[in-house]
């Protein structure tokens, strides 16, 4: 019986021409991972099957890129969806071979993949452009983050999803909160980090399998410069700050100040800005036995003391092997 301890998933895949396999009671998946990485804006599903036959015909032959695949989860109270995408490629040498892999992402692919011009005046906030690039597109949108007043944005090409992500992270630097963007169906879900009511744990000795620690200078920000609002041929620097240049190098971001904006306010994030990033960073990476409640950006419980990784953690990304039922877990 399916457990948290012990889930069940299975994949079904609905074609354009109606058809339905139901590839868990058919009994031929090999292998079935699923990634939620910030880095890939979409989560993936790599998916590999015995290239059995329906009806004298493979399943490499029914199962084409556009058709629809569905992941389901089961820890004991039915099955709840994980998963919802379009298969993007299909990986097979041979129309004899045994077997053939499907790519899929969730509906976030067409964000990645589609351009557009976007330019929006002086004043609006982060919602409001978020939501007019949404509903230009045709896609629903549930926003839960908080927003910022935007300087005039000029014309500018950008893929869809590049273009939230960057008014989200203008945002973010004023905020100092983490932000999920992610797809739940088909509507785009935009909220604060750590939201969920429910906090699962991850520990040594009952579902801890292995740990990494990575130390690494990625990310490190030891100087800052501020600048104020462009004017014809300069754009005026009003402040510099740094921290730890002579240990890790001069590694430098840029913040703006607009020109309502107190600058001794923009100082402060500054400070903060390089007092949290000017230093090494560890990596954590758990594996698990695989839990298909815990998402990315979801606070969870770490009790791994051997590693000096213990009490609430926030998920940075998370990787399921559903097939062995493990899960790797990155925290930030």
């Amino acid at each position: 019986m399916p457990s948290l301890g012990n889930p069940r998933y299975k994949a079904v895949v609905k074609t354009a021409s109606g058809q339905e396999y139901d590839l868990y009671k058919l009994k031929v998946i090999q292998d079935l991972t699923m990634s939620d990485d910030p880095d890939s804006l979409a989560k993936e599903v790599s998916l590999t099957v015995m290239n059995a036959a329906e009806n004298g015909v493979t399943l490499a032959t029914l199962i084409q890129p556009s058709d629809r695949l569905y992941i389901y989860a089961n820890v004991g109270h039915g099955d709840f969806e994980v998963f919802r995408g379009v298969i993007w490629d299909r990986d097979m040498v041979t129309d004899t071979e045994k077997k053939v892999t499907f790519t899929a992402y969730d509906y976030l692919i067409y964000m990645m993949k589609s351009q557009d011009y976007f330019y929006y005046k002086k004043g609006l906030s982060t919602k409001e452009i978020v939501k007019r690039i949404c509903t230009a597109w045709k896609l629903k949108l549930k926003y839960s983050y908080g927003s910022i007043k935007n300087k005039r944005i000029k014309p500018v090409q950008k893929n869809i999803g590049d273009m939230i992500v960057y008014v989200l992270n203008r945002a973010k630097s004023k905020l100092s909160s983490r932000y999920i963007f992610t797809i739940e169906g088909t509507t785009v879900i935009i909220k604060y980090a750590n939201t969920n009511t429910t906090i699962y744990k991850i520990e040594e000795g009952k579902n801890v399998i292995s740990i990494e620690v990575k130390v690494t200078m990625d990310d490190i920000v030891t100087k800052i410069k501020i600048y104020g609002e462009a004017k014809k041929k300069s754009i005026p620097k009003l402040a510099s700050m740094s921290k730890n240049t002579s240990k890790f190098g001069t590694i430098q971001e840029i913040m703006d100040k607009d020109k309502k904006e107190k600058l001794s306010k923009i100082k402060k994030q500054a400070q903060k800005k390089l007092k949290s990033s000017a230093k090494v960073k560890y990596e954590y990476i758990v594996t698990a036995i695989s839990n298909p409640k815990i998402k990315r950006g979801d606070t969870v419980y770490v009790g791994c003391g051997t590693a000096g990784l213990k009490g609430n953690k926030t998920v940075k990304s998370i990787t399921h092997d559903c097939v062995a039922g493990t899960m790797d877990v990155v925290f930030y």
